[in-house]
């Protein structure tokens, strides 16, 4: 099963995608070449993740994600309170 929701990720900049969850990870994919691949589909897999923060840039919902390595990720969810029950779900 895989879930979308529209994303931006906030890294030099904020770049436009689609965060999917899928029953291991999440995924973080947009098509910007002048990025670098790590960043164009990012794979952030359940276990690893530590934390899950919910704010706002400006007038947009935010979550970031907080790896157990100590790195985190912010984006702009769009439809935040169902990615963030789907996470919830999929996490446990």
């Amino acid at each position: 099963m895989k879930d979308a929701f529209m994303a931006s990720l906030f890294h030099e900049g904020v770049l436009g995608g689609a965060l999917y969850l899928q029953s291991d990870k999440a995924v973080y994919r947009t098509n910007k070449l002048q990025l670098e691949p790590k960043y164009r589909n990012l794979e952030l897999p359940y276990n690893r993740i530590s934390e899950v923060k919910t704010g706002w840039a400006l007038c947009f919902p935010t979550v970031t994600l907080i790896m157990k390595s100590g790195s985190s990720y912010k984006f702009i969810v769009f439809r935040q309170k169902m990615f963030l029950s789907r996470l919830d779900e999929l996490r446990r």
